[in-house]
């Protein structure tokens, strides 16, 4: 459906998506180049490039943010089918992932893992607890397809503490959700094409663990990310929207080290059963901005593009500058090398001067 028929906004130009097929040339020959020219460079030299991971069979979108934030509601709208339950409380604590498919079906998380063509292999390291927190759900009615939308849990502020278990160390600590929940995000974050990042009035950035997810499961990830205000249509006065939008922006620039904070970009989600309290024209605004959000959407597979190619170029810099560190090492050995070998040698044939003018002078004397 249009813009117009689904939330009230003005039409946005449609962008031609890239083919699928020229994608899948483009990531095979980005494979080919990581694995057949940096990797041997990095294998000679000692370098600090990773294996490569495998990728997720689709474009990736991510989203993220503490309960009743919106992001279930989200994920309807933007499928335009109910395929998540939503509600102000906790209704899921699991990582959802939607896609499109012929026929309906959904998938636990050891056969959704279990599955090699998938790309979801990796996420059996993070313990058997996560296995029962993951699933798949394939749709044949959505508005998206060839795209993997994932819903993950909100993000709460209850004490995290540290069980002393067998599976249990220093790197990969258990959490009160039972595994490593920054890591899983962390890996979910770096498959992705992009990261929705879900605030509301209620708790704008105030919640704990959703700043602790902006510092450390999507550091360096900035490309990625997009920091959603939602709801914003259940302001009652323009003054209380100001207020929250100030105090967001007062808690991201807390563990933001920028002067310049990135993009909010304010919406709402239709909700028939609320009725916004701003007026027409702000309301239509915020329909504006949700429909560059799902054109983003829509773009993934171009941004999974971007993000390979991004990817390749800073592996290739990574490797230059590692190959540049240790040329200089070299230079700096041998220049050291040959500076203490020469001095040895200067000192060396001080004392046999030293020496031979020693013996002559004894002979000397004799005489």
């Amino acid at each position: 459906p249009a813009p117009a028929e689904r939330g009230g906004g003005a039409k946005m130009a449609k962008r031609t998506p890239p083919d699928p097929k020229l994608v899948s040339q483009l990531e095979k020959v980005a494979g080919e180049c990581y694995q057949q020219v940096l990797l041997p460079i990095n294998a000679r030299m000692l370098g600090p490039l990773p294996q490569p991971e495998t990728v997720t069979s689709r474009p990736m979108v991510l989203l993220l943010g503490n309960h009743s934030s919106g992001k279930s509601t989200f994920v309807n709208y933007l499928l335009q089918n109910e395929v998540q339950k939503s509600g102000v409380a906790p209704t899921d604590d699991c990582f959802t992932l939607v896609t499109s498919g012929k026929e309906d079906s959904d998938q636990d998380g050891p056969s959704l893992c279990g599955d090699p063509d998938l790309g979801f292999a990796a996420l059996r390291n993070f313990g058997n607890t996560l296995m029962s927190h993951v699933s798949l759900k394939v749709r044949s009615k959505i508005a998206i397809s060839n795209v993997i939308v994932v819903d993950s849990p909100g993000m709460i502020d209850c004490p995290a503490t540290s069980k002393p278990t067998i599976a249990t160390s220093s790197v990969n600590p258990t959490y009160d959700r039972g595994y490593n929940f920054m890591g899983v995000t962390r890996w979910f974050a770096n498959q992705s094409d992009l990261i929705l990042l879900f605030f509301d009035p209620d708790k704008p950035g105030t919640t704990g663990e959703t700043l602790e997810c902006l510092t450390t499961a999507l550091q360096g990830l900035d490309h990625k990310v997009m920091i959603i205000f939602n709801k914003c249509d259940q302001f009652l006065k323009m003054h209380d929207f100001a207020r929250a939008y100030g105090s967001l922006c007062w808690n991201l620039s807390k563990v933001i080290p920028r002067k310049d904070l990135p993009p909010i970009f304010t919406m709402c989600t239709p909700v028939p059963s609320l009725k916004p309290g701003l007026g027409e024209e702000a309301v239509a605004d915020l329909h504006n901005t949700r429909e560059e959000v799902i054109d983003k959407v829509r773009n993934a597979l171009e941004m999974r593009v971007d993000n390979m190619i991004t990817k390749l170029d800073d592996s290739t810099r990574v490797l230059q500058m590692y190959a540049w560190v240790c040329t200089n090492v070299r230079n700096k050995v041998r220049e050291v090398w040959w500076r203490v070998h020469l001095s040895s040698a200067a000192v060396l044939m001080g004392l046999a001067g030293v020496s031979f003018a020693c013996y002559f002078g004894r002979e000397e004397l004799a005489s």
